[in-house]
């Protein structure tokens, strides 16, 4: 149900938002070349219900999901957590 959950706000955020989840997830902005359907980003559990933010590690494209109690918790936490990630700042 996370994963399920996950999609379901990933596909309410605005475009920013969406942008920024792209970016959380991946290390980039933007879609690949190819599209996409191309990409493959991996989803996992991260233990049980807590106050800790999803993580990611965006040389694999996987994201680790705690299994929070509520849909709600989940939307908090996520949206906190790509609001406030920040790469290497490389340019």
């Amino acid at each position: 149900y996370i994963i399920r959950w996950m999609w379901e706000i990933v596909h309410e955020f605005d475009e920013a938002d969406k942008q920024r989840f792209l970016q959380f997830a991946t290390g980039s902005d933007r879609a690949p070349i190819e599209g996409l359907a191309q990409l493959q980003i991996i989803f996992a559990r991260q233990g049980p219900d807590s106050e800790s933010l999803p993580t990611s590690h965006t040389c694999f494209n996987h994201v680790l999901i705690p299994e929070y109690s509520s849909k709600e918790k989940l939307r908090a936490k996520l949206s906190l957590a790509i609001q406030n990630s920040q790469g290497f700042g490389l340019m």
